[in-house]
């Protein structure tokens, strides 16, 4: 995946495209490179340049043309808006609307899957994005994680309809399919046509990433994923039950047989949590980062460049939330400035005014030769792991299960919402002895996490969030066709399939319920009382 976030041009990227002022780079794909840019007018712009081998090719020009101008027909509220293009340029370069938000795939990957809702709500705009699409007689053919961003108002599609221009380029340069592995439907993997239904394959694989951190059909290379896709089911432990059957039902292989997006938009929407998309807060600060750092860019005077050395590394720009309101009236200072007719402010003091954007100006900043000797005094390294383990309190949530192998799947521990798919284990208190954890755990599914040794031990107690289609691993028992299991068996997640339990595990065990009533017939069942409850699972 392209990484989205915002950095610093480098020597060899162009400072302007036809009028449009590149300002930062966003990331790169398979048809050319993607830059923030500012328009003549002041407006945002996602410009991206197309490769030069590319280029070269005429048949590719001749389509990129045609797709681009259907591209421009498609409207909606959950779509970037293509506003320019040269088919004819050296080397070809698209303009759309910039969206000031981080992709699908930038937010899960640091910080989890989604809950339920937000899963719903996010499968309700994007089917509606798509529903626009189609409309306008284009099929996006390359629905992923990556051209999944999320904005303020919303999720938005970008990249739409654009893929099919380069895929009549690779189809004859070297045997390859265009689109993103794991992602794509097995007809456009079959080579065959691709039509709307097979952007809700994709869509379905899409939301199986927000919900569980991974797409549907694992990693490996375009083959071993072609394979899976073709011939193999989908892995769908940790999707919410909510969601299952459609998902589901979108990943069926005959394009037939897969639900319409009026179907997804009814179902989504009616799942979601009254009239909003519950995001976690972690994820709504990076969007609101996200916008403060654009407006800084694109509100700059004219003077400051993407590549200036005097401009503060993108990289490094970090903004907490208390942060970020001072950080836009910064921006639109400078705007203000340059509007009034005053001499622009230098790129060293708009640095400067982001690093500090809640301070006083009254208050004294240190002299260089104060920083000289501060920087002189060894600074104590802090403990990342512990400080970590001293966030958590008991009642916390953590996206954290044990490893076939033993230890947990995370070096250190951190807190999601308890409604989250991946809200595997809740604590049950925090102790400063993991002794405390054990003497009153008789299989009840608790265990403990401990950081340290007395006496600075650590302990989180938690219990398992059992939730209906996630298995875990279990052994034979000393009867035939018994299961035995352990506490750290039902720590353990693994994905629903047959015959892939791992090295001393001889069952894998899907949770069909956690009741005080009847667990539900059929399979072969194995069931314990737990916690007052009965957890009722089906080998797999």
């Amino acid at each position: 995946m392209p990484d989205e976030k915002l950095k610093p041009l480098e020597a060899g990227d162009p400072q302007m495209v036809d009028g449009y002022r590149l300002l930062a780079r966003l990331g790169a794909g398979g048809m050319g490179r993607v830059y923030l840019g500012r328009s003549k007018g002041g407006r945002p712009v996602a410009v991206k340049v197309i490769h030069p081998y590319l280029a070269e090719d005429r048949q590719f020009r001749r389509r990129f043309e045609a797709e681009v101008a259907a591209a421009r027909r498609v409207g909606g509220i959950h779509t970037a808006q293509v506003v320019d293009a040269r088919a004819d340029a050296d080397p070809p370069w698209l303009v759309t609307e910039y969206i000031a938000g981080p992709s699908l795939y930038e937010v899960v990957s640091e910080h989890g899957a989604f809950s339920a809702a937000a899963v719903a709500g996010l499968g309700a705009g994007l089917a509606e994005g798509l529903m626009a699409i189609h409309e306008r007689g284009v099929v996006h053919r390359d629905l992923k994680p990556g051209n999944v961003l999320l904005a303020q108002d919303g999720p938005r599609i970008i990249d739409f309809g654009i893929a099919r221009a380069l895929d009549a380029t690779m189809q004859t340069t070297r045997t390859s399919v265009v689109g993103t592995s794991g992602f794509m439907s097995p007809e456009q993997l079959r080579g065959r046509e691709v039509g709307p239904a097979g952007d809700v394959f994709c869509l379905a694989a899409v939301l199986v990433f927000a919900a569980t951190g991974r797409g549907p059909f694992g990693e490996g290379s375009i083959e071993a994923l072609g394979y899976r896709i073709v011939n193999e089911e989908p892995d769908l432990a940790g999707v919410p039950e909510s969601l299952l059957p459609l998902i589901e039902a979108g990943l069926e292989k005959d394009p037939e047989d897969r639900p319409r997006l009026d179907v997804f938009l009814e179902r989504c929407s009616a799942l979601v949590e009254g009239d909003r998309t519950p995001l976690p807060e972690p994820v709504s600060t990076m969007i609101a980062t996200r916008v403060a750092e654009t407006k800084v860019l694109v509100l700059a005077p004219q003077d400051v460049q993407g590549n200036d050395q005097r401009f503060p590394p993108l990289g490094r720009m970090k903004f907490p939330v208390a942060a970020v309101a001072g950080l836009l009236l910064v921006a639109f200072a400078a705007w203000a400035i340059v509007d009034q007719g005053q001499a622009p402010a230098t790129s060293k003091a708009i640095a400067t005014a982001q690093q500090t954007p809640t301070s006083p100006a009254s208050t004294p900043q240190p002299s260089e030769t104060d920083s000289a000797t501060d920087s002189a005094t060894p600074t104590p390294k802090s403990d990342p792991i512990r400080k970590a383990f001293e966030k958590i309190s008991a009642g916390d949530c953590l996206d954290a299960y044990e490893r076939p192998t033993g230890g947990w799947n995370r070096s250190k521990p951190r807190a999601v919402g308890c409604g989250r798919s991946d809200a595997y284990v809740r604590v049950r208190k925090v102790a400063d002895d993991s002794s405390e954890c054990i003497s009153d755990y008789d299989l009840d599914g608790g265990s403990w996490w401990s950081y340290g040794e007395q006496p600075n031990e650590i302990a989180l107690c938690v219990q398992r969030q059992f939730r209906v289609g996630d298995c875990f691993l279990a052994r034979k028992g000393e009867d035939k066709d018994s299961v035995a299991i352990s506490n750290n068996d039902l720590m353990t997640l693994w994905p629903c399939k047959v015959g892939s339990a791992p090295g001393a595990y001889d069952y894998i065990l899907r949770v069909t319920a956690f009741t005080s009533g009847a667990c539900p017939p059929g399979g072969r069942r194995a069931s314990w009382e737990i916690r007052g409850r009965t957890l009722c699972t089906r080998i797999v």
